[in-house]
């Protein structure tokens, strides 16, 4: 393969150096030449994309629970105007809100107990004796119910509130929703969110008038206060990164730009989820980090100066390759005391060995010919002093490499995804292929994200989870370098729409747990639970559609190969649109956190996430 930093890359395979198993097939080399003009060329719209910019409409499709749904946001998030302005909120301005016979609990609970405190940060919960008995009634009961909500607010400023509808029940009375509120303010000294949910009834005379709020009854409430001016964290990147004519002209303008810049008839693919990785590839004792890019653009590599500055060594490290890049990682390989580099192309895996002041030459172009390579998890399996590199693979490459997504079947548990790869380091930076040998084959054609090695039951050597989308997760319990896939066993299977998972010990008993990030969809929550969807399927399949928009799942390790799902309790399930997770103890106090990182390509909102 040859690296080139202009307008043009040549890319060339050798499988130099690679045993793999009998049974798999023989990358042979290749080489492709893509040229990106210098204008910006209009896109292809390709099929997937075509099939997804018509916008649905629940009154063609018979969704009444939908047409309702939309109809009731609109009333809500004129009722979040008032909120984010409280002088706006009296009898006069709800009037067309709520109907004339309404009533509420009170908004706010009477008794909040407290669940964490820190130098910095109060969180306060409803009491479990805290359920509000007081009622409300009519247009003025919500004023004052309202204003009671808000009134640890009054003393912040900014006020944003945002309403989800997850559940819709039209019934045979009067339509019910089940609600998740967020509303926050900050000012120079503090910052305040408070976290419900409300179960609401609703009036309607008929479909083509909106409906009125009819009765309000709060379920959970959570508060949280941040009582220091100064953030959890400070966004660093434009103040580090600005003067580099990379970040200026490739990073900051983000892929929607991308994507209609770069021609995807010439062969460039600019889909995709870029990954980054982090280590001292010069031997300083400072981090640095490499970034993935999509397809036509070269990958970066930022090395940390002593005064906390980065320069931009992408061109001198070797490693600034054009092919879309999903992930790589820096680690040690070859047990020379340097960061070597792994990075997952589109095409196949490179690995580069570190000259030890980071300059990387490629001693590995290993194909994966039948799979698109999306994520590295690295350690050593097999005890032998050196570490081997699981790659999770997701779907088949070729045939639905133009499409926006894969045709997962069946869409809740599909097993037509492409086969995930375990690479054993044989030394000198020379890998074979025994994914079979080692038992990982079993269940092994989902659509793989991501997996994380963890020594869960404390015998000495890593074991593993993978993270699939469209379906079940797998659990590879090792032992003594052979695997079998424990997940339905040890309950932790979690169908869903599987992007991430880490392990901590989130309550400190010693014990490895595991959190898995999927996606959240108020959507799907609403839907999936309708009479009319799906109405053939049987129980076991509707329980694995509907947990596809719940959310995220948090597993606590019992001690005896079983797990417990204790996600609801421990209130972590909804991390919207959910990629990596982490668990990491943000305040040093010796007790694991969660951090998620979500979101998707902005574009028109939906209401989904």
């Amino acid at each position: 393969m040859k690296r080139v930093c202009g307008i043009a890359v040549v890319v060339v395979f050798l499988l130099t150096g690679c045993q793999q198993e009998p049974d798999s097939v023989d990358a042979q080399p290749t080489k492709a030449k893509v040229s990106a003009p210098t204008d910006a060329p209009t896109l292809d719209v390709v099929p997937g994309i075509q099939a997804i910019t018509h916008t649905e409409d629940p009154r063609e499709d018979g969704w009444r629970t939908e047409v309702f749904a939309q109809q009731a946001l609109k009333q809500l998030n004129v009722l979040g105007q008032r909120l984010d302005h409280p002088a706006s909120i009296n009898a006069d301005s709800l009037s067309l809100l709520c109907a004339n016979d309404s009533a509420c609990t009170a908004l706010h609970p009477a008794k909040l107990t407290e669940r964490f405190r820190d130098a910095g940060l109060v969180v306060h919960r409803m009491a479990s004796d805290g359920q509000p008995q007081s009622q409300f009634d009519g247009p003025e009961g919500l004023v004052n119910a309202l204003q009671q909500m808000i009134q640890s607010l009054q003393a912040v400023d900014h006020i944003h509130s945002k309403f989800k509808i997850v559940r819709v029940n039209l019934g045979t009375k009067a339509p019910r929703t089940h609600i998740y509120v967020q509303l926050a303010g900050h000012n120079d000294t503090q910052q305040v969110s408070m976290n419900a949910t409300w179960n609401v009834t609703w009036s309607q005379e008929n479909s083509q008038v909106a409906p009125l709020l009819k009765e309000i009854n709060l379920e959970t409430y959570e508060q949280v206060t941040v009582t220091t001016a100064q953030p959890l964290f400070a966004d660093c990147t434009t103040a580090i990164l600005e003067e580099h004519e990379s970040f200026q002209n490739q990073l900051l303008l983000g892929v929607d730009h991308w994507t209609g810049a770069i021609d995807m008839r010439l062969g460039i693919d600019v889909g995709g989820w870029q990954g980054v990785t982090v280590g001292d590839v010069n031997g300083d004792g400072l981090d640095d980090v490499y970034v993935c890019q999509s397809g036509g653009l070269p990958n970066r590599l930022f090395v940390q100066n002593p005064d906390g500055t980065v320069t931009d060594r992408s061109t001198q490290s070797g490693a600034d390759w054009l092919a879309r890049s999903q992930a790589a990682l820096l680690l040690d390989l070859d047990n020379d005391g340097d960061q070597d580099l792994v990075v997952s192309t589109n095409e196949g895996i490179l690995v580069h060995a570190n000259d030890g002041n980071g300059k990387f030459e490629v001693k590995l172009a290993k194909l994966l010919p039948t799979g698109v390579p999306y994520s590295l998890a690295a350690a050593d399996y097999d005890q032998d002093s050196d570490l081997d590199i699981f790659v999770c693979c997701y779907e088949m490459q070729g045939g639905q490499s133009r499409e926006v997504f894969p045709r997962a079947v069946p869409y809740h548990d599909a097993n037509n995804g492409n086969r995930n790869v375990l690479l054993r380091n044989e030394g000198d930076l020379r890998f074979r292929q025994v994914t079979r040998l080692v038992g990982l084959d079993e269940h092994n054609q989902r659509f793989s994200y991501a997996a994380a090695w963890e020594d869960y039951d404390n015998d000495g050597d890593p074991d593993l989870y993978v993270a699939n989308d469209f379906g079940r997760n797998n659990f590879y319990q090792n032992d003594a370098a052979k695997f079998r896939d424990i997940a339905a066993d040890a309950g932790v299977e979690d169908i869903g729409a599987g992007m991430s998972a880490c392990w901590g010990d989130y309550d400190n008993d010693g014990q490895m747990d595991l959190y898995v990030a999927n996606m959240f969809s108020s959507a799907g929550g609403r839907i999936a639970f309708q009479k009319q969807f799906h109405p053939d399927a049987n129980t076991a399949d509707l329980v694995g559609l509907r947990r596809h928009a719940r959310g995220n799942s948090l597993f606590r390790n019992l001690g005896n190969q079983r797990f417990e799902d204790v996600s609801v309790d421990a209130g972590v399930v909804m991390g919207r649109w959910a990629w990596g997770s982490k668990f990491v103890d943000i305040n040093l106090d010796g007790w694991q956190d969660l951090l998620v990182a979500n979101g998707f390509i902005t574009q028109e909102d939906t209401g989904d996430l």
